[in-house]
């Protein structure tokens, strides 16, 4: 069977013009597609000048553009995984797609840790979701001990491919309502969480490829989005642990994910719940990010 070949830029530039008003941005998602389809970086596939799609490869990229332009369908779906840190993480709707956001927040951590050589943690990862948090923190931390928790039963079947995905085995999956299924008996040095914490209102701003797609479930909260984030400052300092080291290197013991316009309101939650070493850290785009904080009574 013959194969037409044809430039790269010219598909490239095809499939640009299919994505425009869906995709932002647009070029960067047709390469994306091309180099998932094909299964080439782009360094090459610029490098060869020219393409040539099997009869599969391209009905496989009619399918996707397709899935992508008419059922609002994330890319990440249909590429089935997405990098997080050294990780490649395997995603599957309904459950959350990892967001640079959260990567960015997690690396810092991870290397806030490193750097201060602190090594034997015991850390509780809540509403893992893809396990992404979790995994991350375990392979970059392996003589640690990772529980990681979520309400929903798909999202810790996931979490558990992700674990055997990346040869991970020093992180421990829980079914559990918040705290609700944790022993009062077992103490962390860091608890992480990425609740839900998206308004009903904001719900309803989202684009349809989060919308429609991604369970909602994990991503709205009730009380402004704030429900939730407050269930778990108002609970775990019962589950946290003295830790020297942490406070001699200024690394929090609790960090929680928070929508970009909480940033006030949730300092204004720690502070009622008697937190001390208070920040609110804001992502590369300058938004609120990541509420830290420690306990009172714990040096």
């Amino acid at each position: 069977m013959h194969i037409q070949s044809q430039s790269i830029g010219l598909l490239i530039e095809t499939i640009t013009h299919k994505l425009i008003g869906h995709f932002t941005p647009p070029e960067e998602h047709a390469w994306w597609i091309i180099e998932a389809i094909t299964g080439k970086k782009r360094a090459h596939l610029i490098a060869k000048h020219n393409i040539s799609l099997t009869p599969e490869q391209h009905a496989q990229l009619e399918h996707w553009l397709h899935a992508l332009i008419y059922e609002h369908m994330p890319l990440q779906y249909l590429i089935g995984s997405v990098p997080f840190g050294d990780l490649d993480i395997l995603v599957e709707p309904p459950t959350l797609i990892p967001r640079p956001e959260t990567e960015e927040w997690c690396l810092d951590l991870i290397n806030q840790l490193q750097k201060a050589e602190i090594k034997k943690l015991t850390i509780l990862d809540m509403c893992t979701g893809s396990g992404c948090i979790a995994l991350a923190l375990a392979q970059a931390l392996p003589k640690a001990t990772i529980y990681a928790t979520d309400i929903s039963n798909k999202a810790l079947e996931l979490a558990k491919k992700n674990a055997i995905h990346n040869k991970i085995s020093n992180v421990t999956f829980l079914h559990s309502d918040l705290f609700d299924s944790i022993s009062d008996l077992f103490k962390f040095d860091i608890i992480v969480a990425n609740p839900p914490y998206i308004d009903q209102k904001e719900w309803e701003t989202l684009a349809a490829s989060v919308s429609e797609w991604e369970d909602k479930k994990a991503l709205i909260a009730p009380e402004n989005g704030l429900a939730i984030i407050e269930e778990i400052l108002k609970i775990a300092p019962q589950y946290l642990k003295e830790n020297k080291e942490l406070k001699q290197h200024a690394i929090p013991q609790i960090l929680i994910e928070i929508g970009h316009q909480q940033g006030i309101s949730v300092h204004a939650l720690m502070m009622n719940y008697r937190y001390n070493s208070i920040s609110i850290k804001k992502d590369l785009a300058h938004k609120d990010r990541v509420a830290c904080g420690r306990v009172h009574g714990l040096v």
